[in-house]
């Protein structure tokens, strides 16, 4: 056989399993090399084998399907659990990013879970506690090309939501915490605005707490009035004057307040007496505001003609004294002009010559005539001069009584007007109070969220996502470690001034901060040694005994706390992400 058609035989094998894969993966095929291979030389004019049709990938859903996710997770729903039951409480939802699973909690427990896809590597989904800020059923992505994110729910505004998205087994986000879609349906229909959101690493779970150190409600106005149940208050301590008047702006009772009802009667008022008086002396302040408004611009219009009538005559009397003043100059001009006149006629005439003055030729009977007018002017003007001295120095003193009077009537009228400034000031004051008196009140119904940090050892307060408090505690040994411990409001005691209460707690490891730290630094230098840390030590129980928290300000959150109130306690401050229609986030390292 000869050499040349076994070697072709073989490149036509080789070529028809190249063609095979290709057209078995839907790959399009040169045409130039399919040229080569179907009709290659030789001799041979008719293909020996004809290739199927190459079908074109059909393009990807716009909208991702229950169906799809399912696929993607490789489990078709089986990973997911939803109970049959209505949630029961205020929900937490815990995000674990070392498990990708996302865990519901209602105040009786757990009550849907599912599996999740996190943020990949170089866009970690951030870990700490968010709240719901956002929800749209359909949303799109304003930074990844309006990629659709169903069933929304938006936990910064920095962009980072939960919504339904395909689930590899593995984080693969850009950030976000993408869900099933059929799960990511259900749990938009039983979430609301504000419900916890804690991401973690490893999963958290709420368990019930008491302790004497978590903050206690005022009972309902109602049962206060009626005396069926008794409010549990304490007396202000000493240590609420470390607060200052940052406490006044909470809801409404001012710290001079706390004073009367300390000092101003046998048995002291309840809080929500004090309240109730501080308002009721706010309105009195505001309409005694008012009527010294009213009273400071009928004195105002009373000045303003007063200092109106003193123009005129001050107007004519320096008219008087300037045209008095004028006619004095005019005099005495006049006179010391006929005197140099007539000692220049009385004088010898000079001869002419360089350098001399020419004599003035004039005739005798006119010279004789000139000086006799000059002597008689000379000897009148004199007593003219004399009679208007005195009409001067009276009109000057007249002109002096005037601007004494205009500028008397023009200081009334700036202090009028002063006087007038400061009672609309006064009274813009306390209508400023009354409007924030207003706004907490409408308030009052939202729950408080209470903020703890042991880095700068203040307790915040936001109520419907406003700043409300800003007040100083006190942490015992303020230099370790206590923990991020998140607690949450579930119902009222049977009591109705105690709460009940869950937590989640996510220990604080600084050596985990302080080995980035040291990575960061030069290899040449010695890494500082960081103690060790129990993180078992770091509990709920243990975070509350080490802080101590003004009396007068308990009494204020307990007379707004209500279910789905919330405490978090970090070691770390504020994050940079609360703002503006957030509740606070915080992150956990």
């Amino acid at each position: 056989m000869s050499v040349l058609p076994m070697m072709v035989r073989a490149t036509g094998l080789a070529a028809l399993s190249s063609i095979l894969l290709a057209a078995g993966s839907g790959l399009p095929i040169p045409q130039a090399n399919a040229q080569g291979y179907y009709y290659g030389g030789g001799g041979w004019s008719d293909p020996y084998y004809k290739p199927r049709k190459v079908k074109k990938a059909k393009r990807p859903p716009a909208e991702i399907s229950e169906e799809d996710t399912s696929k993607a997770s490789g489990k078709k729903g089986k990973d997911e659990e939803i109970a049959e039951r209505p949630a029961k409480g205020p929900l937490v939802i815990n995000v674990s990013i070392n498990r990708q699973r996302l865990t519901v909690y209602d105040q009786t427990g757990p009550i849907a879970s599912s599996p999740v896809s996190t943020g990949r590597v170089g866009y970690a989904t951030p870990t700490g506690v968010f709240s719901v800020v956002q929800k749209k059923r359909m949303h799109y992505s304003n930074l990844y090309e309006s990629a659709p994110m169903p069933n929304m729910q938006r936990i910064t505004w920095s962009g980072v939501a939960l919504h339904a998205g395909a689930l590899p087994g593995y984080p693969a986000s850009h950030g976000c915490i993408r869900l099933p879609h059929g799960f990511s349906k259900k749990l938009f229909g039983i979430t609301s605005m504000g419900t916890r959101v804690i991401v973690s690493r490893d999963p958290v779970t709420p368990v019930s707490i008491t302790h004497t150190n978590l903050f206690t409600a005022f009972p309902p106005d109602g049962d206060l009035a009626t005396g069926s149940t008794t409010a549990q208050e304490t007396r202000v301590a000493d240590a609420s004057s470390a607060a200052g008047n940052a406490v006044s702006g909470v809801i409404g009772v001012t710290m001079a307040a706390a004073a009367e009802g300390e000092t101003g009667s046998p048995a002291r008022l309840t809080y929500r007496e004090r309240r109730r008086l501080e308002a009721e002396k706010l309105t009195a302040e505001i309409r005694t505001a008012g009527f010294a408004k009213a009273e400071k611009q009928i004195q105002l219009t009373q000045a303003h003609k007063a200092a109106a009538a003193t123009r005129a005559p001050l107007t004519a009397a320096r008219a008087e004294a300037e045209r008095l003043d004028s006619q004095l100059h005019e005099l005495e001009t006049s006179l010391a002009s006929a005197q140099h006149e007539l000692e220049e006629l009385k004088a010898p005439p000079q001869e002419s010559g360089k350098g001399k003055r020419k004599a003035k030729a004039i005739d005798g009977s006119k010279r004789i005539a000139k000086i006799a007018a000059l002597e008689e002017k000379i000897a009148r003007l004199p007593g003219e001069i004399e009679a208007v001295r005195p009409a001067l120095e009276h009109a000057k003193d007249a002109l002096a009584t005037a601007e004494t009077a205009a500028k008397e009537a023009e200081d009334q009228r700036r202090a009028a007007m002063n006087e007038l400034s400061e009672a609309n000031a006064t009274l813009a004051r306390g209508l400023s109070k009354e409007q924030a008196a207003k706004k907490l009140q409408e308030m009052r119904d939202r729950p408080v969220s209470v903020f703890i940090s042991r880095a700068k050892q203040r307790l915040y307060i936001r109520q419907g996502y406003d700043d409300v408090l800003d007040v100083a505690v006190t942490f015992d040994r303020p230099d370790e470690p206590i923990g991020t411990h998140v607690f949450t409001a579930l119902d009222f005691a049977d009591n109705k001034t105690d709460m009940k209460w869950s937590v989640s707690s996510v220990p604080y490891d600084p050596s985990r901060a302080a080995k980035k730290k040291k990575d960061k630094q030069a290899k040449s230098k010695a890494p500082e040694p960081t103690p060790a840390v129990d993180l078992s030590s770091q509990t709920a129980a243990a975070a509350l005994d080490r802080i101590t928290i003004p009396e007068d300000v308990r009494e204020q959150i307990a007379d707004v706390m209500k279910p789905s109130s919330s405490i978090v306690i970090s070691d770390l401050g504020i994050g940079n992400e609360t703002g503006a229609y957030t509740d606070f986030i915080v992150p956990i390292r």
